[in-house]
Formats: C-alpha cells, sequence, structure tokens
C-alpha cells in the first residue's frame, strides 16, 4: 500500500506491517510522525528513482508499506447477532468496492462476501478507495453464487436482492434482524436466475427517468436505512 494515511491506517488498526519504504524526502517527513518510533526499526530508504519504478500510483507520496492483512474466520463473523452483510457478485470496478467498504466500516457492517469475477481486494485502487476500511472489514471470497447464498442461510442470514426496478420500497423492509445484500455487475445487475432464489428482492426508489444508481451509492443507501431503523447504535 501507499501513502502516509494508509501507512497509518494500518499501524492504528495494529496490523502486522513488515516493512515500510521510503524515499529520503518522505522519511523526513515521516520521522516527524507518532508512529515512527515504533516501527523506525522495519523502515528503510531508497532513491526517489527506484521508488517511482515501484509506485503503482502517479504522483506518489515517496511512502509504501508491505502489510498482513487479518485472518477473519467466516463462522465466528456471521454468527454475529444481527450480522448486516454485504454480497457482492461480479461488481468490476475497485473505485466501487473500496467504496462500498468504507461505507461497510462506517455502519458497522459484519462482512463482506465477494462472489465470481468480483474484483480483488488485494487491488491498489481498492486498497486506495477503502481509505482503510480494507484492514478492518472481513472480506471472503466463494466460488460461486450458490456457495455465496448458502453460507448465508447457513447463518440464519435473509438473503435481499437489489434491483432497480422491481421489488419492495426499501423503506417498508424490515431490516432490523440479520440480513445479507446483495449487488450485482455494474450496468446488468443481477441476473434473473439468482433473484428467483433470494428471500426478498428490494428496490431504491429513484426518479422515474433514472435507470439506476451506483453500485456503491445503493450500498451506502441500504447501509443508512439500516441503521435508522436500527436507532444508530453500531
Amino acid at each position: 500500500m501507499e501513502g502516509f494515511h494508509l501507512v497509518e491506517e494500518a499501524l492504528r488498526s495494529e496490523l502486522e506491517v513488515r516493512a515500510i519504504l521510503c524515499t529520503p524526502r518522505a522519511q523526513r517527513q515521516w520521522a516527524q510522525r507518532e508512529h515512527y518510533r515504533d516501527i523506525r526499526e522495519r523502515c528503510f530508504t531508497t532513491s526517489e528513482r527506484v521508488f517511482r519504478s515501484l509506485a503503482q500510483t502517479e504522483t506518489s507520496q515517496g511512502i509504501a508499506a508491505l502489510v498482513r492483512l487479518p485472518r477473519w474466520d467466516l463462522s465466528a463473523v456471521l454468527a454475529k447477532p444481527n450480522a448486516v452483510v454485504a454480497g457482492l457478485l461480479g461488481l468490476q470496478d475497485p473505485g466501487n468496492l473500496g467504496t462500498i467498504l468504507r461505507s461497510l466500516d462506517a455502519f458497522g457492517a459484519a462482512a463482506c462476501l465477494l462472489g465470481p469475477n468480483t474484483v480483488s481486494p488485494l487491488n491498489a485502487k481498492v486498497v486506495r478507495a477503502s481509505t482503510g476500511a480494507v484492514f478492518r472489514v472481513p472480506v471472503f471470497t466463494q466460488r460461486t453464487e450458490k456457495e455465496v447464498l448458502d453460507v448465508c442461510h447457513q447463518h440464519g442470514l435473509r438473503t435481499l436482492a437489489t434491483d432497480a426496478a422491481v421489488g419492495q420500497p426499501l423503506d417498508k423492509v424490515d431490516l432490523r434482524s440479520g440480513f445479507a445484500f446483495l449487488i450485482g455487475r455494474e450496468g446488468s445487475g443481477l441476473t434473473q436466475k439468482l433473484l428467483a432464489k433470494v428471500d426478498a428482492v428490494v428496490r431504491i426508489p429513484i426518479a422515474a427517468h433514472v435507470d439506476s444508481l451506483n453500485a456503491a451509492v445503493a450500498a451506502a443507501i441500504v447501509l443508512y436505512e439500516t441503521a435508522r431503523q436500527r436507532g444508530f447504535t453500531f
């Protein structure tokens, strides 16, 4: 990961930071920050030229870290009382996934399940867009859509599919007990085959001339409505 903010978020989240690589300019800035003393023996300096060859951002801040993400237990995470879970099936945009992880973190969701053909949570753009949420939100990758549905039902979670045109209005659905909400690929959404297998289909009421909402925006609205119904207790 790159940038002062993400490196500091990793340290605040008490992750295992294996090494930090800095340019001389960034090293001087890093030495002034609160976390530097705790990890200075794992900080290494390299030239601007070498760092640019490794950096994945065009305007790098000159600092990157190698971090081991936490290992989560799926059963323990989904067994939390009234758990809220996002199931993302075929989501392709790394910015959308990162933003959804950020919203899941903000509203106290339990986990994120990724179905097949979904962008990797380790994608550099996902990590940056999550602003550190990828360190705290348990993410699990399932091989098939059926596995996503099965694991939710095995843990007593209702499955709610989001659709732009059909289904119950979101504010009319009781979201106080545990559930998983499913969001499909940008553009095409969820398949009719999957819509037939979920416990309920919900929609977010929008203006008639608008086809649909951005996936990350839809997820945030579902999470906000859930928090509202639950009295904003996280």
